[in-house]
């Protein structure tokens, strides 16, 4: 009787049974990390240190607001052919509306805050520019927020040689009758030469 057949099962089943341990002993491949909408988020890549912020760039200083409610800044300087002409800027930063009428009085100041012997007119004449005649002054009433400027110009003519050239390097400015004097640094002070005048144009409404 030939048995080669039962033999042939019979290692058959021992080399099934063999490897069906091993197979279950191989570990189970990982699963594949995927972002869902609104699911949980992948995994963390870990951080490398703290972080460093770039420091912030401190801007420009504003004056704080006077009780009065009213601040006065200087606008940058406009130079053409000897004329020089600036802005001084009146801003509302109080609470409630405010009106101004007239013209700003002024007061050039020099090195170590003293008076110069300048004269300020109330007449853009004085300091003749394109654009035409000064117009009159009309009241200008300022809500919170709101500003209006007033021109100022001069020249840096130099005819004199007696005198050295005149520089002021403040401007002092009394925006309203009751109302307390800021001073101004106008960028490169005022170079006013041997002219030794200031003009100086009524309150208008910016915008």
């Amino acid at each position: 009787m030939d048995r080669r057949p039962r033999t042939l099962s019979l290692a058959a089943l021992l080399i099934i049974g063999t490897a069906a341990p091993l197979a279950c002993a191989r570990p189970a491949p990982a699963p594949a990390v995927r972002d869902e909408p609104g699911g949980w988020p992948g995994p963390r890549t870990p951080s490398a240190g703290p972080s460093r912020s770039t420091p912030a760039v401190p801007g420009p200083s504003v004056a704080a607001c006077p009780r009065e409610g009213l601040r006065v800044t200087a606008e940058p300087v406009d130079a053409a052919m000897g004329l020089r002409s600036m802005g001084v800027r009146l801003e509302n930063c109080g609470t409630a509306p405010r009106t101004v009428e007239g013209r700003p009085r002024l007061r050039v100041l020099g090195e170590k805050g003293e008076a110069l012997d300048v004269s300020v007119r109330d007449d853009l004449a004085a300091a003749p520019r394109s654009g035409g005649p000064d117009t009159p002054a009309r009241p200008v009433t300022l809500r919170p927020g709101a500003a209006a400027t007033a021109v100022v110009l001069w020249r840096n003519t130099y005819d004199d040689t007696r005198r050295p050239p005149l520089l002021g390097r403040r401007l002092e400015v009394t925006p309203a009758p009751g109302v307390r004097a800021q001073t101004v640094e106008p960028e490169g002070g005022l170079d006013l030469g041997s002219t030794g005048k200031v003009a100086v144009g009524p309150w208008k409404p910016v915008g």
